[in-house]
């Protein structure tokens, strides 16, 4: 199959889970586009991955803007300026763009366009009809759990796109009851998990004892992931008497405000933000921890959990998302309710003092990824959606 993928930016280091996507795809004999707006280190992610050019190629899809740039297009491409001719020059802007986001995609000739966030492609609403390909469209997570609730407009956009394409890609069956209301036509929704390759996020060998309790967390430094429960639990854990460390990895707009809480809190001794780090940097991070704890608010499932789990890590989380399908209370992982720091402390606590339950959810937590989120069994679904729609044409 040719498989068009249009992410925002490409390699994206805190969008691990289209990384491996695109690489599994390729892995598996299919053609593989990336069109992106925003190109990074291609050269990085054929390396990591070892993946050939030929297999998975990378596309700026960068609308004229300069001077320059339009009187090539109109030298080279004369169609595009005849077909969007207009005297309106705010109509003609509208055509034109239009028109030549179709003509790129024309010439990629994919069967399968995945738009792989839903607010992407809201943005492509005005082409899609004139694709001659299938089209696919992921919901992830903070696109559908926190703008549809205040933005209107992007939920009249998102009902148009649901109606538009051929089929609607959820992390989770929790994002799927989120979408179900504006989508008149549920059997185009379906349900395909995050995944890792447990070869690579494999248990640490040899691991040292840690002379104080190592907490990990990855995610961006946004409010959404709710650093700030993990703080207040911090706090309880200090009280208690247990000495740890908290290290934080990830960056954004929050960064501020964190630093505070470590300050005012009294937490600087024990709170470390360890800024963005690339995926071989997380995996010995993990290997060095003792937990992983994740505080967030909203989520879809997020590959950091499933990275951790597949580690050996013992993992304590807020039911946020499709976290619940991922773990099984007391058996491969704790869950607390949303803001309630109180029984994240508590959980920490117990597996400070227990190493044989560490040892043992995060043997558990491991299996149970093996058995079901796996990037073999992900791209298998994924192959097998895009095979039913094709045959459908």
């Amino acid at each position: 199959m040719r498989i068009c993928i249009v992410v925002v930016s490409f390699p994206n280091v805190s969008e691990t889970f289209i990384l491996n996507k695109v690489a599994a795809l390729a892995s598996h004999g299919h053609n593989v586009q990336v069109v992106c707006e925003k190109r990074e280190n291609v050269g990085a992610f054929y390396e990591a991955y070892s993946i050939k050019s030929s297999q998975v190629t990378v596309h700026n899809l960068l609308l004229p803007t300069s001077k320059a740039s339009i009187i090539k297009q109109l030298l080279f491409h004369p169609a595009l300026f005849v077909q969007s001719f207009s005297l309106s020059s705010n109509e003609f802007k509208k055509r034109f763009k239009n028109n030549f986001y179709i003509s790129f995609f024309s010439k990629l000739k994919p069967d399968i366009i995945h738009f792989e966030f839903s607010g992407l492609g809201v943005s492509f609403l005005s082409i899609i009809d004139h694709l001659k390909c299938k089209s696919v469209v992921s919901c992830r997570g903070t696109a559908e759990k926190l703008k549809l609730q205040f933005d209107e407009k992007r939920k009249v956009g998102l009902k148009t796109l649901f109606s538009k394409v051929d089929l609607i890609h959820c992390v989770s069956n929790d994002m799927k009851l989120t979408i179900l209301p504006y989508c008149t036509n549920s059997e185009k929704i379906f349900i395909n998990t995050p995944a890792i390759d447990p070869n690579f996020f494999q248990p640490a060998i040899h691991k040292k004892q840690n002379t104080k309790l190592i907490i990990v967390s990855v995610g961006r430094l946004t409010f959404l992931k709710g650093y700030i429960i993990g703080f207040l639990a911090m706090k309880e854990l200090k009280a208690k008497g247990i000495e740890f460390e908290w290290k934080i990895i990830g960056d954004g707009s929050d960064m501020e405000h964190l630093l505070f809480h470590r300050q005012y809190l009294n937490l600087k001794d024990e709170v470390f933000l360890l800024g963005k780090r690339n995926k071989e940097e997380i995996n010995e991070i993990l290997g060095s921890a003792d937990i992983f704890m994740l505080t967030s608010f909203s989520e879809g499932i997020p590959n950091v959990v499933l990275e951790a789990m597949s580690k050996e890590l013992p993992v304590v989380c807020s039911r946020c998302g499709g976290i619940e399908e991922v773990i099984t209370q007391e058996e491969d992982g704790f869950l607390a309710d949303i803001y309630d720091y109180e029984s994240i402390a508590k959980y920490i606590i117990m597996l400070a003092n227990n190493d044989s339950l560490r040892k043992k959810i995060g043997v558990n937590a491991r299996k149970k990824i093996i058995e079901k989120f796996t990037l073999q069994q992900q791209t298998q679904i994924f192959e097998k959606h895009y095979r039913t729609i094709l045959q459908n044409k």
